[in-house]
C-alpha cells in the first residue's frame, strides 16, 4: 500500500496536473493497453508526460503522469514516444462523470514523495512561465496560496544549499 501525500500537496498536484493538461497539452492519438486508438490530451515536459484520458464507456476521466526515460526515448521529430505503463507515477482519477468532479489521486511509484515532488516541480515550472491571466488561476483561488507556499519552500530549500 502506497502512503498518502499531505492534503495540501495532493491539492497542489491535482491543480497543477489539471492546469498543465488543459493549457499545455494537445490532442494526440494514443494507443491504449487494449490496443485501441484513442484521442487523448498529451503534454510532455522534460522527462514527465501527462496523458489526459477522456471519460467514455470504460470509465470516468483520468490524467496519468508518467516518467519518461530520456535515454530510451524513441522519437521521430519529437512527435512520437512510447509510454511504459510501469513508469506511471500517479493517476488523477475522476470518481464519476458528474460535475463538479470528486477526484482521487492514486500514487503508484515507490518513494512517491520523491517522484511526486519532481513531477510537481516540472509542472509548476512550466506553468509559472505563462502569464497568470493566460492560465486562469482565478478559477482556483484556493490553490494560489498553496502554489505560492510551495514555491517559497522550494526557494528556501535551494537557498539553504547555497
Amino acid at each position: 500500500m502506497m502512503p498518502e501525500l499531505d492534503p495540501a500537496h495532493s491539492k497542489l498536484l491535482g491543480a497543477l496536473t489539471i492546469t498543465a493538461a488543459t493549457h499545455l497539452g494537445a490532442d494526440s492519438g494514443v494507443i491504449d493497453a487494449d490496443r485501441q486508438l484513442r484521442t487523448c490530451r498529451v503534454v510532455r515536459l522534460g522527462d514527465v508526460a501527462l496523458i489526459d484520458v477522456p471519460a467514455d464507456d470504460r470509465g470516468p476521466r483520468c490524467i496519468n503522469c508518467y516518467s519518461i526515460d530520456v535515454e530510451r526515448f524513441d522519437a521521430i521529430d519529437g512527435e512520437k514516444f512510447e509510454v511504459n505503463p510501469q513508469h506511471l507515477i500517479y493517476s488523477l482519477q475522476w470518481k464519476h462523470k458528474g460535475h463538479p468532479p470528486d477526484l482521487h489521486l492514486a500514487l503508484v511509484r515507490e518513494l512517491p514523495e520523491q517522484w511526486v515532488s519532481a513531477a510537481s516541480l516540472v509542472l509548476l515550472g512550466a506553468l509559472r512561465r505563462w502569464p497568470p491571466h493566460a492560465i486562469g488561476w482565478d478559477g482556483m483561488p484556493d490553490v494560489i496560496p498553496v502554489l505560492d507556499a510551495f514555491e517559497e519552500a522550494v526557494a528556501n530549500k535551494t537557498a539553504r544549499r547555497h
